[in-house]
């Protein structure tokens, strides 16, 4: 049986984000076993000296601790945060393609939509996984999540009670549904 190649480079933008999809499964699969998601409150004793002694998040100290203690730990990091951006790259890529080539018409329009489905997906699954580490630009991440929860006209504030709890920051047990949404999504 003959496999029959595309002769354009863009038709690989859908296997480049496969494959990058198999480098996230992986590397966030080694990342799972080192991440506590838990905003409880110690105090950093690891090699880091500019943050000896600090208090800090149970998540950020095992962010930390993946980075500098964890063999390969920041590579893995790093690789997870770039396949994510190539993943989320070749979406766009590959819809914007599809749209402007006029490829989600009839009989193909089902499969354009799973795509804008999977897109959508992707984008809160990137901010999930970045607000999980619990810094100050994920911090600041997430408090635009909430003001933006909180503008939508008449269901804002109810929304924004459900997915956070109470107000902004919320309770502790939000890093954990953070964590259960990223690794479920």
């Amino acid at each position: 049986m003959r496999y029959v190649f595309p002769d354009h480079w863009s038709f690989l933008l859908g296997e480049v984000a496969l494959y990058s999809f198999v480098v996230l499964v992986m590397t966030g699969i080694y990342l799972t076993f080192f991440f506590k998601p838990s905003l409880q409150q110690v105090t950093y004793h690891g090699s880091y000296l500019p943050l000896q002694g600090r208090t800090m998040s149970d998540a950020y100290k095992s962010t930390v601790d993946i980075s500098l203690k964890v063999k390969a730990g920041l590579l893995i990091r790093q690789t997870h945060h770039w396949a994510a951006d190539v993943f989320v790259g070749a979406i766009v890529v590959h819809m914007l393609r599809i749209f402007f080539t006029g490829a989600f018409r009839k009989p193909r329009d089902l499969t354009y939509y799973i795509g804008l489905t999977m897109l959508v997906l992707a984008l809160l699954e990137g901010y999930l996984g970045y607000s999980m580490v619990d810094d100050l630009l994920s911090g600041m991440g997430l408090a635009i999540g909430y003001a933006v929860l909180m503008s939508i006209p008449f269901v804002g504030a109810n929304l924004a009670q459900l997915v956070w709890g109470d107000p902004y920051p919320g309770r502790h047990e939000f890093e954990s549904r953070m964590y259960a949404m990223h690794i479920l999504l």
